[in-house]
């Protein structure tokens, strides 16, 4: 009807709910790139991450300041969250850069974690990220990040020419890849068993 102001989340035009819908498109794309074997496409994949995953600290900071944070806001900033992760580790899992049983581990963990917020929500709480879910979200960045990056070396290492910078580089990348499997596994389950344990009285009462 005319004169009546449009719902909250159904006005997602201001720049920080552009970002995170440019986010979002950008998620099938990179999961496109990564699954190319070309340099280019390996080296595009790393720079679209990169883009994207600075966007998520930007959009978030940019709302704040601006107070331009909506309801839409709300809702599709956590969705391009966990795209851009489905659309990085899966694709990376498919390539064999990424273990599978990792893969699995962290999506279970973000599907359990959605379903109790929404469970939480549903009944008047609202549980807002802890340190440890913080910390977990910058490992998975930095063990994607690391992931690609050494994708990219992979090609010149082809060459029989491939000189001794790049092969440290390489073996330095891999040995970090390793590394942070194992960081985000256990940040993973800590991060779960801290939601789960500071919310405990939630699912206290529900059973009681």
């Amino acid at each position: 009807m005319h004169g009546r102001s449009a719902p909250r989340y159904l006005a997602p035009v201001n720049l920080p709910n552009r970002i995170t819908l440019a986010r979002i498109v950008a998620c099938p794309v990179l999961a496109a790139l990564i699954l190319l074997d070309p340099l280019w496409a390996r080296t595009a994949a790393f720079a679209l991450f990169l883009v994207a995953a600075f966007s998520d600290v930007y959009d978030g900071a940019l709302a704040r300041r601006s107070r331009r944070i909506t309801a839409f806001g709300k809702l599709a900033d956590p969705v391009a969250d966990k795209l851009l992760l489905a659309s990085t580790f899966i694709p990376l899992a498919v390539q064999g850069a990424l273990s599978a049983w990792l893969v699995l581990l962290v999506l279970a963990r973000e599907i359990l974690i959605t379903i109790f917020r929404r469970y939480a929500l549903a009944r008047g709480r609202v549980i807002s990220a802890s340190p440890l879910g913080k910390a977990k979200a910058l490992s998975q960045n930095w063990l994607a990040g690391t992931a690609l990056f050494a994708r990219i070396l992979e090609v010149p290492l082809r060459r029989p020419a491939a000189g001794r910078p790049v092969r440290v580089l390489d073996r330095v990348a891999d040995v970090s890849v390793e590394v942070l499997v194992w960081v985000v596994a256990v940040l993973t389950l800590l991060s779960l068993a801290d939601y789960l344990y500071r919310n405990r009285a939630l699912m206290v009462r529900e059973t009681a």
